[in-house]
């Protein structure tokens, strides 16, 4: 039961936060923001995760998952609330900067409880069917967001997002945590200093780095692609995101059940190619149908390759260090959106969003050789 109390818990956060997925970009433009702020306003989101994350790593070992879990829950109850009241883009930094360190908290929180409640054999199969709360947000969030900011505008939404995010803190109080969780006693591991020990482990920064190209992907994803698909005259884009949504449940469950069987790194490469052959093709659309078609492309190799990471993660750690190991490897992505969406943006102003995608493409090619090359040491 608690597993799937999790995953409900999990699948509010993520609605919360995907209705403001194809609005937010617009928004900020509405305040008077370029390209460029639009990239560091949604980036603020993740830099802010970034700086959370060895402290929460550290919570999380120490306290168990639940405790950092409701913390979460109750700031990104908070979160939109602030953009109703934030009407410039510095406001809006602000805004995003607090709305953003809650995430740290809640997927840090929610995968260590996750892989506590998994069998070991299953472990794979398990953090994939517990990562398809995410795209089942995906396959409505974006496009009732984006519907209902055409018919209602951006105050009604941001209470929604809101009273959805109060929801999922109701949901996380009646989680029960194996008691392996507890981190209380984990000695010297969750000690000041150990943070950096962590990183060191090959078992933690070789899937970090991957993770951080992964993020980059995303970044450039939920950051511009709204823009990008007006531009080229698609209207409503969110349905890019049910059609990403719908793959990426089956990419996910059905990758960790197989990388259970042949090993981690066979699904990693072959799922990181094939997300390096989408931004080509994105780079592309001037259609509805080709853009779909895009999103279940996406959704295949971004579903694959974040599932197994996650499961290969967990296998290579022991449990005292879960926390850290997770906030590490959580860091990397929200380093990589952060500072992707940021450069992307810079990119993108200059030179064009087909420009941009392209150069998306590039930086997945560079990353799927070094995690090949790096995974056989």
């Amino acid at each position: 039961m608690s597993f799937f109390l999790a995953m409900l818990n999990n699948f509010l956060f993520f609605v919360s936060m995907h209705l403001l997925m194809v609005p937010l970009p617009l928004y900020v433009e509405r305040v008077g923001g370029n390209p460029s702020q639009v990239g560091l306003v949604m980036g603020t989101f993740a830099m802010a995760a970034i700086l959370a994350r060895p402290y929460v790593g550290r919570l999380v070992d120490r306290l168990g998952g639940k405790p950092s879990l409701l913390l979460g829950s109750l700031i990104f109850t908070i979160g939109p609330l602030l953009y109703i009241v934030s009407r410039s883009v510095p406001a809006l930094l602000v805004a995003r900067f607090l709305h953003g360190f809650s995430i740290s908290a809640t997927s840090t929180a929610y995968i260590v409880i996750i892989a506590a409640l998994a069998p070991t054999g299953r472990r794979g199969e398990a953090i994939g069917l517990s990562s398809a709360a995410m795209p089942v947000a995906l396959m409505t969030a974006p496009a009732i967001g984006a519907s209902l900011l055409e018919s209602k505008g951006f105050v009604p939404l941001f209470v929604l997002s809101a009273s959805v995010a109060a929801l999922g803190l109701l949901t996380a109080f009646f989680i029960v945590e194996p008691r392996s969780t507890d981190r209380s006693n984990s000695g010297d591991e969750g000690s000041e200093g150990a943070f950096l020990q962590v990183v060191r482990r090959r078992g933690v920064w070789v899937p970090s780095v991957a993770m951080g190209v992964l993020a980059v992907t995303y970044g450039s994803i939920i950051t511009f692609l709204p823009l990008f698909a007006v531009k080229r005259g698609i209207v409503n884009p969110g349905l890019f995101f049910t059609a990403y949504g719908l793959t990426l449940i089956a990419a996910q469950v059905l990758a960790g059940r197989v990388s259970d069987r042949v090993g981690r790194n066979r699904v990693i490469v072959p799922t990181m190619v094939l997300l390096t052959l989408t931004f080509p093709v994105l780079a592309s659309v001037r259609s509805l149908p080709l853009l779909l078609g895009v999103g279940v492309l996406y959704g295949l190799g971004f579903g694959g390759a974040r599932a197994t990471l996650n499961a290969l993660m967990v296998d290579r750690v022991p449990a005292p260090i879960w926390g850290m190991a997770m906030s590490v490897a959580y860091g990397s992505f929200d380093l990589g959106i952060g500072l992707g969406s940021y450069l992307l943006g810079w990119v993108a102003q200059i030179w064009g969003y087909q420009v941009m995608y392209g150069s998306v493409g590039v930086v997945c090619l560079l990353g799927v050789v070094a995690f090949a090359f790096l995974a056989k040491g």
